[in-house]
């Protein structure tokens, strides 16, 4: 069997119209019960959890193989003796939940008998959840450092000791700096 071509172009044996995917990103070469994975794209690829980028790398069927980080590699189609060329249309006769749309996500089916779900609901609370907790520490800070409380003698004064105070800035600070990680993790997916 002949080396199989992944990637976006039209001249590949396995098309996957994905921008994350290069134009040429990855070719498969048989070798007995094993493939050398020859990675040749700009986004690389991850082969169960090691990122490669222009190089190359023994695998084997189940191998979890992710093309620019997210997109499976069709192993039902490699398997195959014939090449296929898949152009996320479902032009041919091949289950289109196989295979990443043009977002990169999943038609809602499954691969290699495994059933992937979108988790909308868990990314919805996660984020709703994030903004109103560093909404609520940011109000218990400003409580601890704002707080005032009345003498008997009419005098405005602090309603907390100053560790208290400075507790409620530590906590302002870690929200921030929390909102920046989140907000850098968000933009790197």
């Amino acid at each position: 069997m002949r080396a199989i071509t992944i990637g976006r172009d039209e001249s590949c044996d396995i098309i996957i119209n994905n921008e994350r995917v290069s134009r040429f990103h990855a070719s498969i070469i048989p070798e007995g019960n094993r493939y050398i994975y020859r990675d040749s794209s700009s986004n690389g690829t991850v082969i169960n959890g090691t990122m490669i980028r222009n190089s190359d790398k023994y695998i084997q069927y189940g191998d979890q193989v992710l093309l620019a980080g997210n997109i499976s590699l069709p192993w039902n189609r490699i398997q195959s003796t014939e090449p296929t060329r898949y152009n996320g249309g479902g032009a041919n006769d091949y289950e289109r939940s196989y295979y990443p749309s043009a977002e990169g996500g999943y038609n809602g089916g499954g691969y290699g008998g495994v059933e992937y779900k979108t988790g909308t609901g868990l990314i919805v609370f996660g984020y709703i959840l994030s903004i109103v907790g560093s909404l609520i520490a940011i109000i218990l800070a400003i409580i601890l450092i704002s707080g005032k409380q009345t003498t008997f003698d009419g005098k405005r004064i602090s309603k907390y000791k100053p560790s208290s105070k400075i507790n409620g800035w530590v906590i302002i600070g870690l929200t921030i700096l929390c909102s920046f990680v989140w907000l850098a993790v968000f933009l790197s997916l």
